[in-house]
This record gives structure tokens, C-alpha cells and sequence, in this order.
């Protein structure tokens, strides 16, 4: 099949999912010919969910099987009953599609799919639809077998006796990939005495940069294990509020660079959840007038559905709120919504409730939008810390020593002066981080005052071991050279109160070794 023919059969399968019954328009203009009254009905295969008809389906060497529905419609409604056979396309055309887009497929072999209800779609007279059949891809099958990892494409074409089957293919598109296994076997810390958040700029770098956060403890006096991995979240930014000035609406738009990594995300995400962190999305403001204090209670029933799309798409672990750069000053110019103290709250517990306990929920502390979330009744009655599993605050200048922020003992010597925040209501306090820092090029340990983390942990004051930082990066960025105050290594040690623990970036990738500078600098 040639290419052009691929790239109508795509099309058109685009104009058909346009017509779905999700989809309400309303339309005018000249009425259908006679003819067009008067054909035959075609017939037209589509996959549930998926309005290019392609179907992607990723599982692990070994593991587990996915499942997908397929249908057939009609334009219009039959006359007779009709029978619609499939069958997987020739060897050819996987070769075909291969050759057109650079991708080295295998068809799928027969052991390695079902159809539930057969290899037949029945579509009854007088109706367009058929009922759905059931699509089970395993990666192991019922007998045992392991299919070999690498790229496999089950195109699935229909043919009928009676009317003609246009545009009836479905391209599946599997991916069986090995697991990732840290290089070195080296494992995420998860004791309690400490707990790392790293904040990774997507614009920048590859997330597999963190699967790469690792401390040696040279003289072994403070780990269990020599090498240890950090970055227990990690927050990937960035995205923003979107918001429709003509329609109100509003949703959740990825910058072009996350646009790009959630497109990517087995390859580019997973082998970072493989080693067990949590990777979130960071969501910021959209510099409209609308940001998460003052959403309708329509819009926050918007955005939670838009959250809860993209993390049930993605596997995405949850979601980080930073209302930041949401531009209220522009509101009484707008004729929008005043900010108030109950939008947010209602947003993050009608959020948390979408999500579910298995996801997360994270919000950073910083400026107006909640320095009232200590007060219940300011906030309509919501105890919004029952709603949080992470909080931090969000100081971390870099022109300014560290800012140790602590609801909790604002007055003791060493925590900051110049920011002050309350205790959330609801969040305990072994869930907020008031260790955030940053980078700090060319300042050294006296001027960033990282002696502060100590005391302060000494004193007793610390509830947790949770310390956050704003953005790790490779030696790319320190021009080769990692400078003491420019990877998260120092906040440890201050931490710890010892010498010796070193963290080392890009150097435990099997294809990079010690020489690892620009192992994950984006490369799109």
C-alpha cells in the first residue's frame, strides 16, 4: 500500500470520529444530493478512544496484557443485517508502513492477540453500530509464551459481503519494552530520616535526568548502601491554567517541551516510575486574571476533569499547584471573577476526590493565594490539608541565603525572617516541607547560610526529612564543573551534619560512564 493511501485511510478516520455521538454541532447549509441520499451505506471499523483509529499499546517483556474495543458504523442505517469479517493485513503492508515512518515493525503473531466475540462485527438491520469486540494483546500468552521485545503492528482490516467496507482498517501499535533497571542496582532511598523533591525543567532536560540523582556515602557512616538514588517526587514542569477568554472555559495546557514528553512518556517517564518515584506535573498560572483563586465552581468541575484526564492517560502520579503568574491584577479590568478565599480550597478537595488516594495531590505555599489556608472558616469550612498529600513552600530565591519556612516555629533564630506562613489546616506537619532550595552559581556555602539547615534540624525542629529543590540539572548547565551549591548534595550534608557525601549527575548511565555531560539534555 502506498503512502499516500496511508495517510487517507488516517484521514479519514479523523473526519469519522468527528461524528461521534460525544460530539454535539449544529450545522446549516445546502442540502445532500440526491445521490448521496440514495447510496449504498459504507461501513467504516472504529477503535474506541481513538480518533486517528491507531491504537498504542505498551507493555513490559513478560508482563501483564492490554485491551482495547473495536466496532463497526455505519453512515447510515442497514437495510439487512450485515457480517463484517477482520483480519490482520499482510506481511507487505506492515513492511509498507515501516518504510514510511522510520520505525522498524514486526506484525503482531496471531498467539499474542484475541477477539472476545471472534473475528466478526455484526451490525443488525435498521441500526449503523455494531456492538463493541473486545481486543486483548498479551505480551505473555495463555500458553506460557514471551513474545520478544521490540515494535509490533497488528493492522486489522474488515471486509463485507454485502455493503462496502471503506476506510476499514485499525493499526495497532505495540510496544514491548524491558523494564528499566537502575545501572549499579542502585535504589531510591526511602528511610525515613530523609525525603527529596526535585523540580525538573522540561525545557532543559530529558526526567530520565533524576533516575541519575545519586549520593555516594564514601565512608558508609550514614546509609545502609554506598550509592543511594534521590528524588522521591519528582515535579515536571511546565504546564499552566488555560483559559478560553471567549467561551470561559478553562483547562490544562502543556508547554510544547511536556506536550512532547507526555506524547513520549513510556520511554522518556516510566523507567523514572520504574524506579519507584512519583513523577507529578507541575501547574501554574496562565497569566490571564484566572488562576485558582477565582474559578467558578463550572471551571473547577473543568479542571479537575482535565486533571484527571491527563493522569489517567499518562500514569501520571499526580499534579503540583503553584498558583504563580495567574495575573489577578488583570481581573476588574476583564470583568472577571474576584479572588476570593473558597475557590482554591473547593478545587483542591474536589481534585484530591477525582484523583483518588492513589494519587497525589501537592500544593506549594507561596504569596496571597494561600497564606489564608490556616483558616477553616475563611475557606467556606474545608480543612484543605485533609486534601494535600505534600505541601513545601515556594521560597527559593537564588540571589538570597536559604529560607528555612516553618509554620510551625516561626520565631526560632535560624528559620526565615522575611517569609512567614501558617500551619495548613488539616496537614500534618511530617507532610510539609520547609526546606526548599535552589542552584546558587558562584555563592558560596557562608553566603547561602546552608549552616541554617543544620541548626535547625539539631534543634529538633525538623518533623520530617522532607527537603525540596528547584531544578536539578546536569554538569551541562555548570559548564562541566559541579559547583558545591549547584546540585542538591549540599542540602544533604547540612542535613546530615557530615562530610563526605558527594552527589554525582550523568554518571551511572550504561551509555554515558564517567563522562557523562549532556547524557539527558533535551534532545528534541
Amino acid at each position: 500500500m502506498s503512502l499516500h493511501n496511508f495517510f487517507s485511510i488516517a484521514a479519514t478516520a479523523v473526519i469519522l470520529a468527528a461524528c461521534s455521538d460525544l460530539t454535539i454541532s449544529e450545522q446549516t447549509g445546502t442540502a445532500p444530493d440526491a445521490a448521496a441520499m440514495t447510496a449504498d451505506p459504507a461501513i467504516s471499523l472504529r477503535a474506541a478512544q481513538s480518533p486517528d483509529n491507531t491504537i498504542s499499546i505498551t507493555l513490559n517483556h513478560g508482563e501483564g496484557s492490554a485491551t482495547a474495543y473495536i466496532s463497526a458504523i455505519a453512515d447510515k442505517p442497514l437495510q439487512y443485517a450485515q457480517t463484517l469479517r477482520l483480519a490482520p493485513a499482510s506481511e507487505q503492508f506492515v513492511a509498507d508502513w515501516s518504510d514510511s515512518t522510520g520505525i522498524d515493525y514486526k506484525l503482531l503473531p496471531t498467539a499474542f492477540y484475541a477477539l472476545g466475540s471472534g473475528n466478526t462485527l455484526e451490525i443488525p438491520a435498521g441500526s449503523t453500530r455494531s456492538a463493541e469486540n473486545l481486543l486483548t494483546v498479551y505480551s505473555r500468552n495463555l500458553f506460557g509464551t514471551v513474545i520478544d521485545a521490540g515494535r509490533y503492528l497488528l493492522p486489522l482490516v474488515a471486509t463485507s459481503s454485502l455493503y462496502e467496507a471503506k476506510d476499514s482498517t485499525i493499526l495497532v501499535d505495540v510496544t514491548i519494552r524491558e523494564k528499566y533497571v537502575t545501572p549499579e542496582g542502585i535504589k531510591l532511598y526511602t528511610g525515613d530520616d530523609m525525603f527529596t523533591i526535585y523540580y525538573l525543567n522540561t525545557a532543559e532536560f530529558d526526567p530520565r535526568l533524576a533516575c541519575e540523582m545519586v549520593l555516594e556515602d564514601i565512608d558508609q557512616n550514614i546509609f545502609p548502601e554506598r550509592l543511594v538514588g534521590l528524588g522521591n517526587i519528582i515535579v515536571l514542569r511546565s504546564s499552566m491554567l488555560s483559559y478560553d477568554e471567549s467561551t470561559g472555559k478553562v483547562g490544562i495546557e502543556p508547554s510544547a517541551d511536556m506536550r512532547y514528553i507526555l506524547e513520549h512518556w513510556t520511554e522518556r517517564v516510566l523507567p523514572v516510575q520504574e524506579t519507584g518515584r512519583k513523577v507529578c506535573l507541575c501547574i501554574d498560572g496562565g497569566g490571564k486574571g484566572v488562576g485558582f483563586c477565582n474559578l467558578t465552581d463550572f471551571q473547577i468541575d473543568q479542571f479537575v476533569t482535565a486533571a484527571k484526564r491527563l493522569v489517567d492517560t499518562y500514569g501520571i502520579d499526580g499534579v503540583n499547584l503553584w498558583d504563580r503568574n495567574s495575573a489577578y491584577n488583570l481581573v476588574e479590568e476583564k470583568g472577571l471573577p474576584p479572588v476570593n478565599t473558597t475557590s482554591y480550597p473547593k478545587l483542591i478537595k474536589a481534585l484530591k476526590e477525582a484523583l483518588g488516594q492513589d494519587k497525589l495531590v501537592t500544593v506549594t505555599d507561596h504569596g496571597e493565594p494561600t497564606e489564608y489556608f490556616g483558616d477553616v472558616q475563611a475557606m467556606g469550612g474545608i480543612e484543605v490539608g485533609r486534601y494535600i498529600d505534600y505541601a513545601w513552600h515556594g521560597y527559593c530565591d537564588n540571589t538570597e541565603p536559604i529560607q528555612i519556612v516553618d509554620p510551625w516555629h516561626p520565631d526560632a533564630p535560624m528559620v526565615s525572617a522575611s517569609y512567614k506562613r501558617s500551619p495548613i489546616a488539616g496537614l500534618s506537619p511530617e507532610r510539609y516541607g520547609c526546606v526548599h532550595t535552589t542552584s546558587y552559581p558562584g555563592r558560596t556555602d557562608f553566603e547561602i547560610k546552608s549552616e541554617n539547615i543544620t541548626e535547625w534540624v539539631k534543634a529538633g525542629y525538623n518533623p520530617n526529612g522532607i527537603s525540596v529543590f528547584y531544578d536539578i540539572h546536569s554538569n551541562r548547565q555548570d559548564e562541566f564543573e559541579a559547583g558545591y551549591t549547584n546540585y542538591p548534595d549540599f542540602v544533604i550534608i547540612a542535613w546530615m551534619d557530615v562530610v563526605g557525601i558527594l552527589l554525582y549527575t550523568n554518571l551511572w548511565s550504561d551509555n554515558v560512564g564517567y563522562s557523562g555531560y549532556n547524557a539527558w539534555v533535551k534532545d528534541w
